[in-house]
C-alpha cells in the first residue's frame, strides 16, 4: 500500500461505501469541476451558486444541498486537484517512504499549485478555518486532506525509529498541517516570500522537533 491508497482510504468508510456513495462522488466531482471552470473564466468573486447550477444543468436547491456555499465548492475541488497531485506521485513515494524524504515531493507538487492557483486559497481557508470546531460530516471533502498523507508518512518514521512514539501519528500530522497552514497564511501575508522556503522552514522545524532523541532544553539562567 502506498500514500496515494492510504489517502484514498481515508475519503471511504463501509457507512458510505457502495453505489449511492459513488454516485454522489460522482455528483461532488461534477459540480466542484463545473465551478472550477467558471472561476477560472470568471474568476472567484463574479461566480454565483446560480450560476454553478445553472451551468452544471442541476436545480439550485440540489446543488445547495451538496454544498452550503461556494467556498465548499472550492474547497472540493481543491481537493480533487490534491488526491491528483498525490496520484502522479505513487511513482515516488513508496511503503516505505518516510517523512523527510515523502514530504519534499508533497510539498514540492503544493507549492506549484498554490503559486498557480494563489487567488483561490484566501476562500479557502478562511471556509476551513470556519469548519473548526462543527461536527464531521463523512460526506464532506474534509476527508480528501493532506492529514492523511501526513499521517502516513510519519507513521512509517515513527516505525523506523526516526521519530517519536509518545504522540500518535495522527497527532503529529495534525501538528504538521497546522505548521503547512501557517506557512500559506504567512506567504500569502508578505509580499516577496516564496512559498517552497517557507514549506522548508516548517519541514526543519518540525522534524528537528519531533526528532526520536528528546531535545534537552536549557534552563535559563537566573
Amino acid at each position: 500500500m502506498n500514500v496515494v491508497q492510504i489517502y484514498e482510504d481515508a475519503m471511504t468508510s463501509p457507512e458510505t461505501s457502495g453505489r449511492r456513495h459513488r454516485k454522489r462522488s460522482q455528483t461532488l466531482d461534477h459540480l466542484a469541476g463545473t465551478a472550477a471552470r467558471l472561476f477560472e473564466a470568471h474568476g472567484f468573486e463574479a461566480v454565483t451558486m446560480e450560476r454553478i447550477a445553472a451551468e452544471a444543468d442541476v436545480a439550485k436547491g440540489t446543488l445547495y444541498n451538496h454544498f452550503p456555499t461556494k467556498e465548499a465548492v472550492l474547497a472540493h475541488w481543491i481537493h480533487m486537484e490534491l488526491a491528483k497531485d498525490l496520484g502522479h506521485l505513487a511513482g515516488v513515494i513508496g511503503p516505505q517512504t518516510r517523512f523527510a524524504d515523502g514530504i519534499t515531493h508533497i510539498l514540492a507538487a503544493s507549492a506549484d499549485w498554490c503559486e498557480r492557483h494563489r487567488d483561490y486559497l484566501p476562500p479557502y481557508l478562511r471556509f476551513r478555518f470556519l469548519e473548526i470546531g462543527t461536527a464531521p460530516n463523512v460526506e464532506s471533502d474534509s476527508a480528501r486532506d493532506m492529514t492523511s498523507a501526513f499521517r502516513w508518512l510519519i507513521l512509517n518514521s515513527q516505525q523506523a525509529g526516526e521519530m517519536r512514539t509518545d504522540l500518535s501519528a495522527e497527532h503529529l500530522a495534525l501538528m504538521f498541517h497546522h505548521l503547512y497552514l501557517s506557512a500559506l497564511l504567512r506567504w500569502l501575508d508578505i509580499p516577496g516570500l516564496k512559498l517552497g522556503k517557507e514549506f522548508a522552514s516548517v519541514v526543519q522545524l518540525f522534524v528537528e522537533g519531533a526528532a526520536s532523541a528528546p531535545v534537552k532544553i536549557s534552563k535559563p539562567r537566573k
